[in-house]
């Protein structure tokens, strides 16, 4: 007698009911593609936070009172902000104890219609001289060419190459060198050398549309680093407490800001997940007890037949395993093409920093929630399978005429 093939038989018979194998699918798949949209953006968030802090290279961001929120969104997502301060407020910080350099920051929004790209973009003027943020790249990336005054760095997502011309307010730069991709506001922020920026600001009245009103003792922000073995919490507060109409922020704090954005949705994404996981378990719970039913003398036919107890309950199994390994496959699939497609409007709607992890843990996330679709197939099944597998077949084949 020819051995049967449970693999087949299993697929024959999903067949044969392709509207409830569909639904069953499809609610596998809803359930797996929307933990799998959580588990990357959640993921991504993480990745691009690590990458943007330490692109940030500052322990602290000072900033006058009232716009540690606009800052805040500027470094997590890139849109423009302006706000200045006298730049004499630097001098006082850097004379504070625990405080070992700083540098300033000059914030501009670009016009709409500027020549270069479609859109606004960030502009910050920084002090070659001082600056430690963005001076590690350039010694790493430039080999120590000079940065000349119209020589600007570039975010990623600028979409601008090295050597490309850029036109700000009436005047020319070049630019100089493209950061690497971090997910966050600096790819979508151009820096200037604060030169250049005091230059452009003056050229503005005679070559822009619209002139810049940006006096040359004004500036935006503080980066300072701290001296080793300082409190980060004990510089802030010093710097708070002596220092007039200024807000101090940390790395942590942007962190804390994306959790607290990030904290509703999230929650909401994993609340409405786990029920879809619970529906999908008593859905395929359900309707493979009903199955069972229907077949039972089909089933018991199949024992009569010489099939053993362990094949009846394998085929039952594994009609479960292939319905919900491929409802969870096809929710990968569909999740990964919307991830990818729609990964920029995530970011912008959601306010959060977003950097695709690596593919290997894009991998690792896949694997671990096909295994979770086929481990509900199972758990579901199990019951309706042992339960059938343990009937005597004449009383299997009596039940089910």
């Amino acid at each position: 007698m020819k051995e049967i093939d449970l693999f087949s038989l299993a697929l024959q018979n999903l067949r044969r009911k392709p509207y409830r194998s569909v639904a069953i699918g499809l609610c596998v798949a809803v359930m797996v593609g929307s933990l799998f949209i959580a588990t990357i953006v959640l993921r991504g968030v993480q990745t691009s936070l690590s990458v943007g802090q330490a692109r940030l290279g500052a322990d602290l961001v000072v900033v006058p009172t009232g716009y540690e929120t606009p800052a805040q969104e500027a470094f997590i997502t890139g849109q423009p902000t302006t706000f200045y301060m006298p730049d004499q407020v630097e001098s006082q910080i850097a004379e504070l104890h625990g405080v070992a350099q700083t540098s300033t920051q000059v914030y501009v929004q670009t016009l709409t219609n500027a020549k270069c790209c479609i859109g606004e973009f960030f502009l910050i003027g920084f002090d070659p001289e001082t600056d430690f943020t963005i001076a590690p790249w350039l010694a790493t990336h430039l080999k120590g060419k000079p940065l000349g005054p119209l020589d600007v760095i570039a975010g990623d997502r600028i979409l601008l190459r090295e050597g490309d011309g850029a036109t700000f307010y009436g005047t020319n730069f070049r630019i100089a060198g493209v950061l690497e991709k971090t997910g966050m506001g600096i790819d979508r922020t151009i820096y200037v050398p604060i030169e250049g920026l005091r230059q452009m600001i003056a050229d503005s009245y005679g070559l822009a549309e619209q002139p810049l009103a940006i006096n040359p003792d004004e500036i935006s922000s503080i980066m300072v680093s701290i001296e080793a073995g300082a409190d980060i919490i004990d510089v802030a507060e010093r710097i708070e407490g002596q220092v007039e109409g200024v807000h101090v922020f940390t790395a942590s704090q942007l962190n804390q800001a994306v959790a607290r954005q990030m904290q509703g949705v999230m929650g909401i994404t994993f609340g409405v997940t786990a029920t879809l996981w619970l529906m999908s378990l008593l859905l395929v719970g359900l309707i493979f007890s009903l199955i069972v039913n229907e077949r039972q003398r089909e089933l018991g036919l199949l024992r009569a037949m010489g099939a053993p107890r362990r094949a009846v309950f394998r085929l039952v199994m594994s009609e479960a395993g292939l319905l919900t390994g491929l409802g969870g496959v096809s929710g990968l699939v569909i999740s990964g093409v919307i991830l990818m497609s729609f990964s920029r409007l995530i970011q912008l709607r959601l306010r959060i920093p977003y950097l695709l992890p690596s593919t290997v843990e894009i991998i690792a996330v896949e694997v671990g929630l096909l295994i979770l679709a086929l481990f509900t197939g199972a758990l579901a099944s199990l019951q309706p399978a042992l339960s059938i597998s343990r009937l005597e077949p004449y009383a299997a084949i009596r039940q089910g005429e």
